[in-house]
């Protein structure tokens, strides 16, 4: 399919700006940077997303695979400053394991809190006061395509959780506290990024208007997670999206070279 390429943010992040994001994402779990899409850029993906069809085979509120739908969303994988912030955290041989368009109206959001996986599960038997290190394999980064006030249904985090090793259980409270964090908004503006690690726990809070919340959704991990293209382990990236993809673009849809394990 061919889109219109807009202009996306090129300019690297000072090593100022990146040690201060690196230690947010490590301490807390989560990090918000604003205006990491120029305005015009947010509104082509912002049609994008309003013109794609309701059912793309996963379900309305997750349009999945958006590499498929043209250049434009693999080229957003390199946007700045969040693809150095990615190399910087995860690895230059890091890769997407999902490229998704979050479309949440009254009725269809994830109001559940959970952490998405877990790479160290605390025991169940043991304190949450033993301190389990931080881990971060895979990193959420959802690019906000419109203005997300509270009653548009922000996601919500709880800040340190990704430190839990643990779902959130009906005991740490609704909404859920971690070591006395209690959990926050991420109310953005149009072109706002929000990342957070997916160990981290977090839903999308309710939407209380009858307009729906559009975000493009990159997650960017480690070389050794495993992709989660829809359906898996049928799925076939076709030779024809990556012939029209630079080798660092292909990389990033996971074209890795030889290493352990074949």
């Amino acid at each position: 399919m061919k889109s219109e390429l807009p202009i996306f943010n090129t300019q690297k992040p000072d090593e100022a700006h990146l040690q201060v994001w690196e230690k947010h994402l490590w301490d807390e779990g989560y990090l918000v940077i604003p205006n990491a899409l120029p305005p015009d850029t947010c509104a082509h993906f912002l049609r994008r997303l309003e013109s794609m069809p309701a059912d793309m085979g996963y379900g309305y509120n997750s349009a999945v695979r958006l590499f498929e739908q043209g250049v434009d969303f693999v080229q957003l994988l390199e946007n700045e400053p969040i693809f150095s912030l990615m190399e910087r955290i995860l690895g230059a041989n890091l890769h997407i394991i999902a490229l998704q368009g979050h479309r949440m109206n009254t009725g269809n959001e994830v109001l559940q809190w959970h952490s998405d996986e877990l790479y160290l599960q605390r025991r169940p038997d043991e304190s949450d006061d033993v301190p389990y290190p931080p881990i971060i394999n895979v990193i959420n980064c959802h690019y906000y395509l419109m203005d997300v006030p509270e009653e548009l249904g922000p996601t919500q985090v709880v800040p340190g959780s990704h430190r839990a090793c643990r779902q959130p259980r009906p005991e740490d409270g609704d909404p859920p506290k971690w070591q006395g964090h209690e959990a926050i908004s991420l109310t953005v503006n149009a072109g706002d990024c929000v990342l957070y690690s997916n160990q981290a726990w977090h839903r999308g809070s309710p939407n209380q208007t009858d307009r729906t919340r559009l975000a493009v959704v990159p997650a960017y991990s480690r070389r050794f997670v495993a992709q989660r293209f829809w359906p898996f382990l049928n799925y076939h990236l076709s030779r024809d999206i990556l012939d029209k993809c630079t080798p660092r673009q292909r990389e990033l849809l996971g074209e890795h070279p030889r290493g352990a394990y074949g």
